[in-house]
């Protein structure tokens, strides 16, 4: 059993890597696209969209969450009734959300030219609107169940199998309509289509393979008696996470400030996207299910090995991202004239906020699995009243800097909060170890910073001497982390590796 869930997060990963890799392949190619092809003004004009969307998903706040937690128990324990019960009350819930949001888009499409009616068309903004908006009324009313129950069965993969055909196809038809300079609206009709094509391929393969799926079965309504609470967790992270672009458009009404500080979340969150795919919600699961049929012998041997492996990869991902970033940021935008877009204060500030983001992640990935949100809710929600206080006073005073030192202020608070409290509460034991780790990650980083920006200098000049000089700092990266993780501790790296020699063990056999 442990191996096999030993396995399915193993596939979980390597899919779901190589789709973020996906994802940040062409989240990077498709924006400079927008830039160059209809200006800063719908790019920012687009980035607030996406924005408001997230705030409007509030009507979905804590439910995916619950059901995936509702779904453990009943898939662990082989109950198809049950599984059934909590499949039918969520199908529910997801239709009487996508009928809200519907309604949603449609006022926000009608409010929205009236902030920023004066940068861009009226009806290219209403357009707009409501086109991208159209793509989270059907995820809600088509697709979300599916999601929900792959990711709880920990077949998290399949989805991301078919999340990563139906990004090629967007990103090649995408960047094909934006070359020949079509209507901005038609270009963003593609993540519509898709979403249909999407819904086709899982329908196919959640039919084939659960054939004890029935929606005559009553739904158990109670199961989902956890939302609200993961609901208030979620509204802290909206707040904390998609705050910033809102705060701008309201604030200061530049759409040309409102791109500049949406290149740098570009990079900082397809990072972000990677790591929590890799290490939250592709092995969320496999916690769950340990805790749902009671293996606690396994839960704090397997939770070391992840934190872990976690953190080494946080000490590589962001050491060469703080050496690389603004060089990146200099080729990315040296076709856009009139904007300057490199500036190593928010990049260093970027940087900050994105290590302690990722510091959080396996605690916060325990108190997922283990279902802690009502216990948890009232230091997320303060985590968020940090964040918009802070950063609603600065903005007045230091402006887009101002958003940021909220975000590290807030940060500062909440991620040493989820360390101490999933050592202490959740696993009962000392968070020394997690503290020490957490340390680690900053020293590495501040090296390979010292090493490549103060003594070596490295600069890029073109595309060709930035990749280059990806695989030096990469690679020095590495056996940096690899060695002082190994000095300081062995034996979870000498774990790590006969986990992973089991894995291809079985596998190959």
């Amino acid at each position: 059993m442990i191996r096999s869930r030993t396995k399915e997060s193993a596939k979980n990963f390597v899919v779901t890597m190589s789709l973020q890799l996906g994802t940040i392949i062409f989240g990077f190619i498709i924006p400079q696209l927008f830039l160059q092809t209809y200006g800063a003004e719908i790019h920012g004009l687009t980035a607030t969209i996406t924005n408001i969307k997230s705030y409007m998903a509030l009507v979905n706040a804590g439910l995916g969450t619950a059901s995936i937690q509702a779904l453990y128990a009943p898939l662990g324990r082989k109950d198809s009734n049950g599984t059934n019960a909590v499949l039918n009350a969520i199908n529910r819930f997801y239709r009487q959300t996508g009928i809200a949001y519907a309604f949603m888009v449609v006022i926000m499409a009608i409010i929205l030219p009236f902030i920023v009616g004066d940068q861009v068309d009226t009806r290219t903004i209403v357009a707009l609107m409501i086109v991208m908006g159209l793509t989270g009324v059907l995820e809600f009313l088509l697709q979300a169940r599916y999601r929900v129950l792959l990711q709880a069965d920990q077949k998290l993969y399949i989805m991301n199998i078919v999340n990563l055909v139906v990004l090629a196809l967007s990103g090649v038809s995408q960047a094909i309509l934006i070359l020949n300079n079509v209507n901005i609206v038609f270009v963003q009709l593609v993540p519509v289509t898709m979403v249909i094509v999407r819904v086709v391929l899982l329908r196919r393969y959640i039919l084939k393979n659960y054939l004890y799926l029935d929606h005559k079965i009553p739904p158990n309504m109670k199961a989902l008696s956890k939302r609200w609470s993961a609901f208030a967790h979620q509204i802290a992270g909206l707040v904390v996470n998609n705050t910033p672009v809102l705060l701008l458009t309201v604030f200061t009404r530049d759409l040309v400030l409102v791109s500049i500080y949406s290149i740098y979340q570009l990079v900082f969150s397809n990072l972000y996207s990677l790591m929590t795919s890799m290490f939250s919600l592709a092995t969320v699961a496999s916690f769950g299910q340990l805790i749902a049929t009671e293996e606690s012998e396994s839960i704090k041997r397997n939770y070391n090995r992840y934190e872990y492996i976690n953190y080494m990869m946080i000490s590589v991902i962001y050491s060469v991202c703080a050496v690389m970033v603004l060089s990146f940021i200099e080729l990315y935008t040296s076709s856009i004239e009139g904007v300057s877009y490199v500036d190593y204060k928010l990049a260093a500030l970027f940087v900050i906020i994105g290590i302690a983001n990722n510091l959080r992640v396996p605690g916060g990935t325990m108190i997922n699995a283990y279902g802690l949100y009502k216990e948890t809710q009232w230091r997320a929600i303060l985590e968020a009243i940090i964040n918009l206080v802070v950063s609603v006073v600065l903005i007045q005073f230091i402006g887009i800097y101002g958003i940021l030192f909220g975000a590290i202020t807030s940060f500062a608070y909440r991620t040493l909060d989820i360390i101490l409290y999933s050592n202490k509460k959740v696993l009962q034991q000392s968070p020394i170890v997690t503290l020490f780790r957490a340390l680690r990650v900053v020293v590495i980083v501040l090296l390979n910073v010292l090493i490549f920006v103060f003594v070596l200098k490295i600069q890029s000049a073109t595309w060709i001497h930035w990749f280059i000089n990806l695989i030096i700092v990469g690679g020095s990266s590495c056996c940096l982390t690899f060695v002082i993780n190994y000095l300081l501790e062995p034996k979870p790296m000498k774990a790590v590796f006969a986990m992973t020699k089991s894995v291809f063990n079985k596998q190959k056999a």
